[in-house]
């Protein structure tokens, strides 16, 4: 064992920063995203521990310089970030660069001339980089379990808190939509703060049959504490979130054999919804590992922690590079994931049998990548990029949907909602948790709306009119907190909207 590990331990250094970084943003990364870049890395130690080797003549010596290298290229980024904290500026790259490769050089010359005993440094390096990895496994498998514990407790309370659906009154099941755009406001904050008239948008929604909740409030301020009170249609009354897979309305719609489908986007790792079908632009493997794509969230992420910040940071530097290239690089999947969204949903009622939709689309949200007209473009300006983006979606979703209610063989039930607000040191905690939110419902459930429901009641009102429940409507609330131990009265956010006249 102890002799297999002394051929393995440049990977382990290689892997373990993925593993780290992961496990720092681990509510939003899941196991999936890790793959690809996992495969990489260890493709690319393996490439330049071979390279050395020739170099060098000597694996021993070129396995220590390997994990010298990947140490040290796993690191920039994070040194480069943390300067940056502890002194309230950033370090200038070309003094970062050449101390990193000084350190590189002078490591590598004393291993070449001065290391004479390599054992010795490699029972060294093996021990901590097994240690390394083991810890970091352990942190995942914690969180794993932990994940584990909250779905078990989910579905403990909801067997006693979950009511029977009744199909007595449905002849045939209707097709549930729930499109969530991310970041989308109400349009009184559009008008007032980025000059925007949404009106002609909300009146075409209208026209289809939509209700528009036009003083609508998210819960709360983030993506995954919003969807995820949506789903479990309550408030968060637990010291950590449980997984959406074990929500109420997954819950609900798989006890009345309906099909749960979502797409691929930018940002997958955020909830585990245990999908039976993910619709994707690109060679999906075992349905969830994306081979093929773009870079994702959590790649930009290990990216800029790396030495290659460089790249983004400065561009010039590497010959037939620049910024226009970097924001394709890193945007133009999702540019096309959004467009693949937007096509693929108005084939959905082609599919046979009962189907739960889940769409997120990460658009009005950063980047600003949406011409109004759909053009890849850039906007530095946040409020100009913001309503291009919002231009771009109404543009998009009312085609959508109207073609979602004609095919569909039974009316379908579609909610249109923003998780929340939008972004920037400029938005107020009210203007954060202002979101858009149309529901198409039939004629008799609307009775049960009104123009300042939260999510949180979506589900309710739906479940109670189409299959006999009889959820109470709960207190509709804003919290302005981002962290479970928060949702403290103080931080309840009234709502001052006014409805239009």
């Amino acid at each position: 064992m102890k002799k297999i590990i002394g051929y393995l331990y440049p990977f382990f250094f290689a892997i373990y920063p993925i593993f780290a970084l992961r496990n720092a943003n681990i509510t939003y990364v899941d196991t999936f995203s890790v793959v690809r870049p996992l495969v990489l890395s260890i493709v690319f130690t393996g490439i330049i521990w071979a390279v050395l080797r020739i170099i060098t003549r000597d694996w021993d010596k070129a396995g220590i310089i390997t994990t010298i290298a990947i140490v040290l290229f796993f690191s920039y980024g994070h040194i480069f970030l943390q300067i940056e904290t502890n002194f309230g500026e950033s370090i200038r790259h070309r003094y970062l660069t050449i101390l990193f490769i000084g350190i590189l050089v002078t490591l590598g010359g004393l291993v070449m001339w001065k290391l004479k005993n390599t054992e010795t440094m490699i029972n060294f390096l093996s021990l901590m980089g097994t240690l390394m990895i083991v810890f970091s496994l352990v942190q995942s498998v914690r969180y794993d379990f932990s994940t584990y514990q909250a779905a078990k407790l989910a579905n403990e309370i909801q067997s006693t808190t979950m009511e029977n659906v009744s199909e007595a009154d449905i002849q045939e099941k209707p097709d549930i939509y729930l499109i969530l755009l991310d970041g989308y406001t109400r349009s009184d904050v559009l008008n007032e703060e980025y000059n925007l008239d949404n009106s002609a948008f909300l009146q075409e929604l209208e026209d289809l049959g939509f209700y528009v909740a036009e003083c609508a409030q998210s819960n709360y301020p983030s993506t995954k504490l919003s969807v995820t009170s949506v789903f479990y249609s309550k408030y968060h009354d637990l010291p950590y979130l449980s997984p959406v897979s074990s929500s109420l309305v997954i819950e609900t719609v798989r006890s009345l054999g309906y099909q749960v489908m979502t797409f691929e986007n930018r940002s997958n790792g955020h909830f585990d919804i245990n999908e039976d079908v993910r619709l994707s632009r690109n060679q999906m493997a075992f349905g969830k590992i994306d081979w093929t794509g773009g870079l994702s969230e959590f790649e930009v992420m290990l990216l800029e922690t790396s030495f290659l910040r460089l790249a983004y940071d400065m561009p010039q530097l590497f010959p037939g590079l620049n910024v226009e290239l970097l924001q394709e690089a890193e945007y133009y999947e999702h540019y096309h994931q959004v467009k693949f969204i937007l096509d693929e949903l108005p084939r959905i009622p082609e599919i046979d049998g009962p189907k739960f939709v889940f769409a997120h689309i990460l658009v009005p949200h950063p980047p600003f990548i949406f011409g109004p007209d759909g053009e890849f473009t850039w906007a530095d300006n946040r409020v100009e990029g913001y309503n291009s983006n919002i231009r771009f979606i109404n543009s998009q979703i009312v085609p959508v949907v109207d073609t979602i209610i004609a095919k569909s063989k039974v009316p379908p039930i579609i909610i249109i909602m923003g998780d929340h607000g939008p972004f920037g040191k400029q938005v107020t905690p009210s203007m954060r948790l202002s979101i858009l939110n149309a529901y198409y419902i039939k004629d008799d459930a609307k009775k049960d709306l009104y123009e300042s429901i939260t999510p949180v009641n979506s589900f309710r009102v739906i479940f109670n009119n189409y299959f006999g429940t009889e959820y109470p409507l709960l207190d509709d609330l804003s919290y302005f907190s981002y962290t479970m131990d928060k949702f403290t009265p103080d931080q309840l956010i009234p709502n001052t909207c006014n409805v239009t006249p």
